[in-house]
């Protein structure tokens, strides 16, 4: 209920004084609501969001895949984690968007540009998160499967995968933010297409309330998969 009584008060605030501002820069929610119907009845709005999420599909799934193998295997190898980690801190803690224009001269301006900037963008959260959820099992688990005569295998899939199961969901929540964020970089820079694509041509074209259609999508989507991976991790975390 406050979540609710807070987006009224929000939206009618702007739907009030949003009528003061030039209506070239600035579109209040009736407008937004309008310009949605109007590009979800002629298809456009459809169309761009497969664009979008098809791409970001794959490469979050690439970054989320190869992120859980690279941080196990950083956490149960000790070599492999002094040969990785300065790689991953310093990729990780630069601005990747200042390597879009080479990866655009590599792979090119197409649906494998954006699948390739999502998925760098995505994984390095993933690493790092799985990478921590390995280190920090308890110690007390591992001695009562020891004490229990559990294998090296049976260790790893039956204590130290599921207790790292919390750390690599907060590593999936922050990948799908910034899998959104590069997305809509790549569509900016490399192919004006999808959701990146309509906020570009619309707010090119001085119409406010269609870039505003793209933006309130994203954040939708965004929460959808937030929520989603909430609930795998609950599910997987039942045990607790």
């Amino acid at each position: 209920m406050i979540r609710i009584i807070t987006a009224v008060i929000l939206i009618g605030a702007w739907e009030i004084f949003g009528h003061y501002g030039n209506p070239l820069l600035v579109a209040v929610p009736s407008d937004v609501l309008a310009a949605t119907y109007a590009l979800a009845a002629d298809g456009e709005l459809f169309t761009a969001t497969a664009q979008s999420m098809s791409s970001f599909a794959v490469g979050f799934t690439i970054a989320a895949v190869l992120g859980v193998i690279i941080g196990v295997a950083m956490g149960l190898n000790r070599t492999t984690e002094i040969v990785l980690d300065p790689y991953i801190n310093a990729l990780y803690s630069m601005p990747l968007i200042a390597l879009v224009p080479l990866l655009m001269l590599w792979v090119g301006v197409g649906f494998l540009s954006k699948v390739v900037i999502v998925a760098l963008f995505s994984i390095f959260p993933v690493i790092i998160n799985t990478l921590s959820g390995v280190r920090n099992v308890e110690k007390s688990y591992l001695d009562i499967g020891k004490a229990f005569g559990a294998g090296r295998w049976m260790t790893f899939r039956r204590i130290i995968m599921p207790s790292a199961v919390p750390y690599i969901a907060s590593g999936m929540r922050l990948a799908v933010s910034r899998g959104i964020i590069a997305m809509v970089i790549a569509e900016f820079l490399t192919s004006i297409a999808g959701l990146g694509g309509l906020i570009i041509n619309y707010t090119n074209q001085f119409e406010t309330a269609k870039a505003f259609v793209p933006v309130f999508l994203l954040a939708i989507i965004g929460n959808i998969l937030t929520f989603a991976v909430k609930w795998l991790e609950e599910r997987l975390g039942s045990w607790r």
